[in-house]
């Protein structure tokens, strides 16, 4: 049985889907599988449970031509309970592709980041340089969808980045101006790299109903965008109308300034960003900004964080005209101590949860753990599918086992009341027992009733258990829930055998089964 502090971890599910399967899992925190659902498409890339209990899945279109680049779906299903498909649209066309993530709206309709291809000629009467684009050029547009039937969908509202653009390279083209003085549009020639295809590369979308306005995250700007939702179409498509006056026009954004030509990469605070997210009312720190920051710090050196920033709007909506945009510096920051000790390339993600513990997703090693307010991580799970193939927890080779994202829903959540939640085994193993707990590093509790303790820790070559329990087993597991060692009933642990780093004793009862964990760290 797992023991933890009461209050350590947010009781709930976390809902995944590999990104080399077609299977969405359902699981709870002891890496039990509660529910699943068995699909015929890998994600594209999000997966979404729905307040009614239903899944929203994004699939890959494999006939699509943008697989050719990564995040490609093209594919949207809402899928019930039991496994059957109530709705699935193509978005998939030779000129355009959903992509990397969608966003369900209170009013049922779903927000869709699709690619908008352009012809050469498209992308010269834009004024970007000639030699800043090869064959394809790939551009970004919103879609709302409001499902019909089975397989239908109207387009009710939509936002092209195209309509947006500002360029200073050539002034017998369209859109003409300087730069550094239109932080609303988009530089057409941001973005050097030559025969780049997917220009920026959007890779999150979220939306917020009480200001109506769309969060954006572009990869390859090193950025964030807010744009106003509450226009017409015809207005998104212009510099005027909606409620803030600017049309589809950006309102803020944040991360690069020298995006806009309003600083250099001394500026620059965002780094390759994933999930860029508002944090929900009710939740600590509610109305920030919560971001994935990919790739920070010089060189080989560059490291992970999740960082929280506070953005400068009123109540009403409206963001400030400072220029560059602010906040100059982080409301929250997580990354490890040894920064380099959290790197995720790319995907990824991070939810704040209602306790103020931080649930986040270290896609390329397909690896999702939870912090508390302390910043010291409470709980740990790795993905044990692996391009089809289920393998043992921890023993997963990081690279085949990514996942774009993990979800965490509470016990309370909507779409979780009156369903069959039991336990149908791990994901590994179907007819798994309780032992699994020990396959993932869980909260620790060192002040527990049967007052166990561990000392000195950090330690160097001995690990002293002090503990009431007369009958007991000891294990040692590393971070990676990889057990290293096994006693019985030994008070005096010699660790020289285990290099430097951070362990989880686990101690198990033999009089009641049941089990305590504690961390320590071995130093030299």
């Amino acid at each position: 049985m797992l023991k933890h502090t009461a209050g350590s971890l947010d009781e709930g599910y976390v809902l995944f889907a590999p990104i080399i399967d077609s299977t969405t899992y359902l699981i709870d925190k002891c890496g039990y599988v509660v529910h699943k659902w068995i699909g015929h498409y890998h994600p594209g890339l999000s997966v979404y449970l729905l307040p009614t209990g239903k899944l929203l899945k994004t699939g890959v279109d494999k006939s699509s031509p943008f697989t050719k680049a990564g995040g490609s779906g093209g594919i949207i299903q809402i899928i019930d309970w039991d496994g059957n498909v109530e709705w699935q649209y193509k978005l998939s066309t030779s000129t355009e592709c959903q992509h990397h993530d969608i966003k369900y709206m209170p009013n049922g309709n779903i927000l869709v980041i699709a690619w908008d291809k352009k012809t050469q000629d498209d992308v010269k009467l834009a004024g970007r340089n000639p030699d800043l684009f090869g064959k394809e050029f790939w551009s970004e547009q919103i879609k709302e969808l409001r499902p019909i039937g089975k397989d239908s969908a109207e387009i009710v509202w939509q936002w092209k980045l195209w309509d947006h653009l500002i360029q200073n390279f050539d002034s017998t083209k369209e859109n003409f101006g300087k730069v550094d003085s239109h932080t609303e549009l988009i530089d057409a020639n941001y973005g050097s790299e030559a025969q780049m295809m997917d220009w920026q590369h959007f890779n999150s979308i979220d939306y917020n109903s009480e200001l109506d306005q769309i969060l954006i995250s572009s990869h390859n700007f090193n950025e964030i965008w807010i744009i106003d939702h509450s226009t017409t179409s015809a207005d998104a498509a212009s510099h005027k109308g909606g409620k803030y006056a600017k049309g589809g026009d950006i309102l803020y954004r944040w991360g690069n300034p020298a995006a806009y030509k309003n600083g250099t990469n001394e500026n620059q605070q965002l780094f390759y960003q994933h999930d860029a997210t508002w944090i929900p009312k009710g939740l600590p720190q509610e109305g920030n900004i919560m971001i994935f920051n990919n790739l920070r710090g010089p060189n080989i050196n560059k490291f992970s964080s999740v960082d929280i920033i506070k953005p400068p709007v009123d109540k009403n909506g409206f963001y400030s005209e400072e220029i560059p945009f602010g906040p100059t510096s982080l409301n929250w920051s997580y990354s490890e101590t040894n920064p380099t000790d959290f790197r995720a390339i790319n995907l990824s993600g991070a939810q704040m949860l209602s306790n103020g513990n931080v649930l986040i997703c270290n896609g390329p090693k397909g690896e999702f753990f939870e912090i508390d307010t302390t910043q010291t991580i409470v709980w740990k799970y790795v993905n044990p599918v692996v391009a089809g193939t289920i393998v043992p927890q921890g023993l997963a080779p990081q690279i085949t086992n990514t996942v774009f994202r993990c979800t965490f829903y509470p016990t309370s959540y909507s779409g979780l009341i009156g369903k069959d939640l039991t336990r149908i085994g791990l994901v590994e193993n179907k007819n798994s027992n309780s032992e699994a707990c020990s396959l993932i590093i869980p909260v620790y509790d060192n002040q527990n009733e049967n007052e166990t303790n561990i000392y000195p820790n950090p330690t160097n070559n001995f690990l002293y258990i002090d503990t009431e329990e007369k009958d007991f087993v000891i294990e040692i597991y590393d971070i990676n829930g990889q057990k290293r060692l096994s006693v019985e009933n030994i008070h005096s642990i010699k660790t020289t055998d285990l290099e430097t780093g951070t362990y989880y004793v686990k101690l198990m009862s033999k009089t009641d089964f049941s089990s305590q964990f504690i961390k320590f760290i071995i130093w030299r």
